[in-house]
């Protein structure tokens, strides 16, 4: 004859009543954590696609424009109306003559440059020159948020659009030989180039030169130059000197992917500020010297690779 205390039957009627609260908090909890994490990284995935979108169609619709500019031998463009829409200028009808149309990103997407808005313009060479000069148009486009993968355009003075460094795949275009004699081609003739783009910014970014602004009485600042240049993501510091004409305290202004030291201080006969760049955004930017004696005065901050 088997007898069971009150405490054995106790324990056995535990044990085969299945998971206890315990476990159950547990089990939730770590539902709870896994569900947090896929829905951020579904979100920043969904963040990152419309950045991809957005500049898939900008730079799709750059590479249009440079080519109808070469085939009507005329001019066409890519002007940006705002940090989230630009107005392209082309023969979109095929009959010879330049109309607009505006496109808009997709939403959140933004320019991240504070500084002037792009403007692209390809001559019938197919290039892009900023007054007279061969230069790179470099611009950034993210989510206002700060989520998703942030993608650098650049549009070189050859015409070259590239988004990331990476140059685009041009299609092999055949020639018909029906329209010259086969002697006339010749087959094995090679032109020699390269494939560096052009490296020069289309900004002053040769760290000289004097900015100067009234304002107040008795409150002039002035800079040791209007437009520096810095290498991306923590690649090197640029340095600005600040000076007013009477002692006041004067505070730098910037966007989240800059960081410039220190953030504020006393400025009399001239104190130095270092600004550097925090992540691999590039372009120009804009930081704001506020002197607390009525006076501010910007400088172009250029971030390159």
């Amino acid at each position: 004859m088997i007898i069971e205390t009150k405490n054995e039957t106790t324990r056995k009627l535990s044990l085969e009543s299945g998971v206890g609260m315990a476990e159950l908090v547990i089990v939730v909890a770590i539902i709870a954590v896994l569900s947090t994490v896929a829905i951020i990284n579904f979100r920043t995935a969904r963040a990152s696609l419309r950045i991809q979108n957005s500049v898939r169609q900008l730079a799709s619709y750059m590479e249009k424009a440079r080519i109808d500019a070469v085939r009507r031998h005329g001019s066409s463009s890519v002007q940006f109306t705002s940090q989230t829409s630009y107005t392209v200028n082309m023969d979109f009808l095929s009959t010879g003559a330049p109309t607009s149309r505006s496109f808009t990103f997709e939403s959140g997407v933004q320019i991240a440059n504070n500084a002037a808005l792009p403007q692209v313009t390809f001559n019938w060479r197919g290039r892009t020159l900023t007054s007279g000069t061969s230069c790179v148009t470099t611009f950034a486009v993210n989510n206002a948020d700060g989520s998703g993968q942030p993608l650098n355009v650049d549009v070189s003075g050859s015409g070259d659009v590239t988004v990331e460094n990476q140059q685009p795949v041009l299609p092999n275009v055949p020639y018909n030989n029906g329209i010259l004699p086969s002697s006339a081609v010749r087959t094995a003739t090679v032109v020699n180039g390269t494939d560096t783009l052009d490296g020069t910014p289309c900004l002053d970014v040769s760290g000289e030169g004097v900015g100067g602004e009234a304002g107040p009485p008795q409150c002039t600042i002035h800079v040791s130059s209007t437009s520096v240049s810095v290498k991306k993501n923590g690649g090197g510091t640029a340095n600005v000197l600040v000076s007013l004409s009477v002692a006041s305290g004067v505070v730098a202004t910037k966007p989240s992917n800059l960081t410039v030291t220190p953030a504020s201080q006393t400025v009399s006969t001239g104190s130095n500020f270092a600004i550097k760049s925090n992540n691999t955004l590039r372009g120009p930017f804009i930081v704001n010297f506020s002197a607390q004696c009525g006076t501010t005065f910007p400088i172009t901050v250029n971030v390159t690779n």
